[in-house]
């Protein structure tokens, strides 16, 4: 399903103010800066009009999600962020790992003739819930989920010509790595 050119010429400036957004709500989560989240709601706005209109159904209602986690993110730092970040045990992780997979699984039959490259397209959206959550929970092992999925993310976009997108999922990538491992912060 390939869009009209009237589509698309909105896509030429969303796609890029999207990434802008969305970079700078997640370098301004390294940063323990509450003003992060609002720009992470606009910037999931436009991602999630871009991957309705080219056929990434999971990943805009992941997008939708995003929103939504925009919004509680703001109201949960409100009275600032946790110092020191808190840790989960392992049985936790093993826990959301095992309800990432189902969803996973879900998904992936549910869209499988409505979307492009269903399975791709659910594990991104799947993999995403499960890291926001621990996001969220302020959690420091969330980079490490957040290192595959943007990894998997940033092949979905190639493959949707989605290129802007792409490279935001590189740099998330790497943010994500120095988020792990701390080395610029």
């Amino acid at each position: 399903m390939e869009l009209g050119d009237s589509k698309r010429t909105w896509h030429r400036w969303g796609e890029p103010a999207a990434v802008g957004l969305n970079l700078a709500y997640t370098i301004g989560y390294q940063f323990q800066s509450n003003w992060t989240f609002e720009s992470a709601g606009l910037g999931s706005i436009l991602f999630m009009l871009i991957c309705w209109q080219r056929a990434l159904k999971a990943e805009a209602l992941l997008w939708l999600f995003y929103v939504g986690m925009a919004i509680y993110g703001a109201t949960k730092v409100e009275a600032g962020w946790p110092d020191p970040l808190p840790v989960a045990p392992l049985y936790e992780h093993l826990i959301s790992l095992a309800i990432g997979s189902v969803i996973w699984a879900g998904l992936t039959i549910f869209l499988r003739q409505k979307s492009w490259k269903p399975s791709l397209d659910s594990f991104t959206t799947a993999g995403s819930l499960v890291a926001t959550y621990w996001m969220l929970e302020f959690v420091h092992a969330n980079w490490l989920y957040w290192i595959v999925i943007n990894a998997a993310a940033t092949w979905l976009y190639v493959s949707r010509k989605l290129y802007w997108g792409a490279g935001l999922f590189v740099v998330y990538t790497l943010l994500a790595l120095n988020g792990w491992f701390g080395w610029v912060a």
